[in-house]
């Protein structure tokens, strides 16, 4: 019986063990993270365990934080289609680096190819996390590590799966395509949703929708310009 009694122990601690090696995202956001970057991306950017500051320079960045539920502190891009989400939030100037270091951020988000030569001065101010590219899935979950909110970056993605789903499920069998009002093109976001629906753009479809040329569909937003892009489709099927 003692023998058993002591299994029984060792186990319980092994067990203990197990859980305690585990991730838990709570513990490693309570102190800092290192993220690799578009700017650093060997040795990565020290960044808060889990920001609650941030100062964001584009639509992708600041629709991105906002959809983690962290306001930025200051944000220079809110187009239209999230001015509804960004209700408080002081808009200012691209790279106004007064208005920006006024903010007191704990961290800042940009584009390598909008902010790439502003790096340095905005490294001075507080931690700077660029991305790379025009995958706004990857940017966001770029952009929940360096916030510090990984799992829920990845709850937002799962939540972009069901919408579609839905969307796919209304568009059913019907062969529809997509233009732009204006002429306007397509931009990145835009093309991934249509990707991820299926939907061809231009005049080729048995039924051809025709959408307004928002912001959503031609600049490079992220996860909020995504939503909205689903929507406008959703709305006109």
């Amino acid at each position: 019986m003692r023998v058993r009694i002591l299994i029984a122990v060792a186990l319980v601690g092994a067990l203990a063990g197990c859980q305690e090696s585990g991730f838990d995202e709570s513990k490693e956001t309570q102190r800092p993270l290192k993220v690799q970057d578009a700017m650093n991306p060997l040795n990565g950017t020290k960044v808060p365990g889990q920001a609650e500051r941030p100062a964001t320079l584009t639509a992708d960045t600041t629709g991105d934080t906002l959809a983690l539920k962290v306001e930025p502190v200051v944000a220079s891009d809110v187009p239209e289609y999230m001015r509804r989400q960004a209700q408080g939030v002081r808009v200012v100037k691209d790279t106004d680096l007064s208005a920006i270091r006024a903010g007191t951020p704990d961290v800042i988000l940009g584009t390598k190819e909008k902010q790439g030569s502003e790096y340095g001065d905005l490294s001075k101010i507080a931690p700077t996390i660029m991305t790379e590219g025009d995958d706004w899935k990857l940017n966001l979950r770029e952009h929940g590590e360096a916030l510090g909110r990984t799992n829920e970056s990845e709850a937002l993605l799962t939540d972009w799966d069901n919408r579609l789903a839905k969307v796919k499920h209304k568009l059913g069998d019907r062969k529809v395509s997509v233009v732009l009002g204006g002429g306007k093109q397509l931009g990145p976001v835009g093309q991934m949703v249509l990707e991820d629906l299926g939907i061809p753009t231009g005049t080729g479809g048995a039924e051809v929708i025709r959408l307004r040329a928002g912001q959503e569909w031609t600049d490079a937003g992220g996860l909020l310009a995504a939503r909205q892009c689903l929507a406008d489709v959703a709305h006109r099927l």
